[in-house]
C-alpha cells in the first residue's frame, strides 16, 4: 500500500510540475484488445485545462468450445457484441489529456453467444469503475495507463434450455468488486 502512495504521488508531482502545452483531442486503441477479439477506440476532448470527457467503443468477436451434453461432442461457440464507456477526467495538473489524472467511468457490454448458428446465450454487463491514470503524450504519441477498482453486474438471457451453468463458466466474467488495469496508445493534437 506504501509504495501504490509513492507511485501516485510521484505521478502527480511528475504531472504538476509539466505544464505544457498538449494536445485538446485525443484517439486511442487497447492494442492487447485486438488479441482477445475486443476492437476498442477511445476519442478524449478536453473541456477545460483540468477535465477532459472521453468515449470509448467497439465490437467484440471470438469463439470459444463447449461439450454438448447430449452428444458429448465438442461444439463451436460464436460471439459477437459491443461495448461503451463513457468516462470523465480529472487532471490535478491542469493541463487535460496529459499527465496523472482521476476518473469516473460506466461500462456497459452486450455479446450473445451462439453454437452452429444458433442463439445460445446473451450476457450484458453494466458497470462503472474508478481509476488513476497517467497518459504521458511525446510527438503527437499518447500512451495511457490506468488502474482502479470497478464493480459489474451480470445478466444472462437463455435462448437455450440445455445451456447450463457450467457452460457459461466457459466464458467467465464475474459479478461485484474488481480490478480495472489497462493501456492505450494513440495520438493527440
Amino acid at each position: 500500500m506504501k509504495n501504490i502512495f509513492l507511485i501516485t504521488l510521484f505521478l502527480c508531482s511528475t504531472s504538476l510540475s509539466a505544464q505544457s502545452d498538449g494536445p485538446g483531442q485525443v484517439v486511442k486503441a487497447n492494442p492487447f484488445g485486438f488479441f482477445a477479439g475486443q476492437y476498442q477506440i477511445g476519442y478524449e476532448q478536453a473541456l477545460t485545462e483540468q477535465f477532459s470527457l472521453q468515449l470509448s467503443a467497439g465490437i467484440m468477436t471470438g469463439s470459444g468450445s463447449a461439450d454438448d451434453p447430449t452428444s458429448n461432442e465438442t461444439l463451436t461457440a460464436n460471439r459477437f457484441g459491443f461495448i461503451v464507456m463513457p468516462e470523465f477526467r480529472f487532471y490535478p495538473g491542469g493541463n487535460a489529456c496529459e499527465g496523472f489524472y482521476i476518473a469516473a467511468l460506466a461500462r456497459y457490454r452486450t455479446v450473445k453467444w451462439e453454437i452452429e448458428g444458433d442463439e445460445w446465450f446473451n450476457r450484458n454487463v453494466l458497470g462503472a469503475a474508478a481509476v488513476l491514470g497517467y497518459q504521458w503524450y511525446g510527438d503527437g504519441l499518447m500512451v495511457d495507463m490506468f488502474l482502479g477498482p470497478q464493480v459489474k453486474s451480470i445478466s444472462t438471457d437463455l435462448f437455450d434450455e440445455t445451456v447450463s451453468e457450467q457452460d457459461q463458466s466457459l466464458f467467465p466474467e464475474g459479478d461485484g468488486i474488481g480490478v480495472r488495469f489497462g493501456m492505450n496508445v494513440g495520438f493527440g493534437w
